[in-house]
């Protein structure tokens, strides 16, 4: 029992640690230049809205590209059967404010991160952008950079939402801690 004990507390601690470590990362604000922000997804409403904590997302994206901070957008999330797709329903949020058609790049098979980082690999073969800034909740950050760079990608940054919801990023901080070992191991 001991054992078990001691185990459980080395985990707890180093979760915790992550945690620290995920959050500061993530609350890195982005303050340089960029060919294309990537814009992770999140819940559409059913009436084809952006949910609270999506549209903190690409309103944060939308800023970084008005102060010229980034050149395109690449939004990218996934399907929900009977909503509208995530990549649509953003690159519509950003064309009712205003960004160009030209400058959005809508994804709809980034049904997760490592999805989107691949569909983003993929496109940049061609686009041959030299540098990204990822932009998600604070939390989801860390992965973000991370899966792209393991997928090659190196230049990479972060921004993250202003739209904080207690409840739901306290439990998605956690889950995205063990969500990075995942993708250290799986992909």
């Amino acid at each position: 029992m001991k054992i078990f004990c001691r185990v459980a507390l080395v985990l707890v601690c180093w979760l915790f640690l992550h945690a620290l470590w995920t959050t500061y990362d993530g609350m890195q604000p982005f303050t340089g230049h960029a060919d294309v922000a990537i814009v992770l997804g999140n819940v559409v409403n059913e009436d084809g809205s952006l949910s609270p904590w999506l549209q903190g997302r690409v309103d944060e994206a939308l800023a970084l590209y008005r102060k010229k901070e980034v050149r395109k957008l690449f939004v990218s999330g996934g399907i929900t059967p009977g909503r509208k797709p995530e990549g649509f329903a953003m690159r519509d949020y950003l064309l009712q404010h205003g960004v160009p058609k030209e400058d959005i790049i809508a994804d709809n098979y980034g049904q997760n991160t490592y999805l989107t980082a691949r569909d983003f690999i993929d496109l940049n073969k061609h686009e041959k952008y030299a540098s990204a800034v990822v932009v998600t909740s604070f939390y989801h950050v860390p992965r973000s950079k991370y899966i792209l760079k393991k997928l090659g990608y190196k230049n990479v940054y972060g921004d993250y939402s202003r739209a904080f919801f207690m409840f739901k990023d306290w439990y998605s901080l956690i889950r995205d801690c063990v969500g990075f070992y995942k993708y250290a191991l799986v992909y």
